[in-house]
């Protein structure tokens, strides 16, 4: 079960370990991270951090066997890049959006907004 938010809505998630891909040691400057590694790097989730080298490395190893995982030996992954993967993207341009629209009506403007005039009076109602 792992907590995460999606579109600002806390979530849980349930994801079976069959959809990892792999148990891998992240080497930093100080610190050696345990990381299992999925296709989407939003839901890989670190699950240890180490001093040494070695000891990571037999850790991932028993790990990855329990799991029956691949192991896998990374270097210098930046501890911002689920950060990074969160900035919204640059708003596309109109040029891109028109090229999409179908020829006749890359000619028509799009519509604006219009003030909305209030009626008041009585309703009619036609009977026999």
């Amino acid at each position: 079960m792992m907590s995460r938010a999606v579109a600002g809505l806390a979530c849980r998630i349930r994801i079976p370990v069959r959809q990892y891909q792999a148990v891998a040691v992240l080497s930093r400057d100080a610190d050696h991270v345990i990381r299992l590694l999925h296709r989407d790097a939003a839901l890989s989730v670190d699950v240890e951090e180490f001093d040494t080298f070695q000891t990571a490395e037999e850790y991932r190893d028993r790990l990855a066997t329990f799991l029956d995982l691949p192991p896998l030996t990374l270097a210098g992954a930046p501890r911002a890049s689920s950060e990074a993967q969160r900035t919204p993207q640059p708003r596309r341009r109109n040029a891109v959006l028109r090229m999409r629209r179908p020829r006749f009506l890359t000619r028509r403007r799009t519509g604006g907004t219009m003030a909305i005039r209030r009626i008041e009076g009585r309703e009619l109602i036609a009977r026999d």
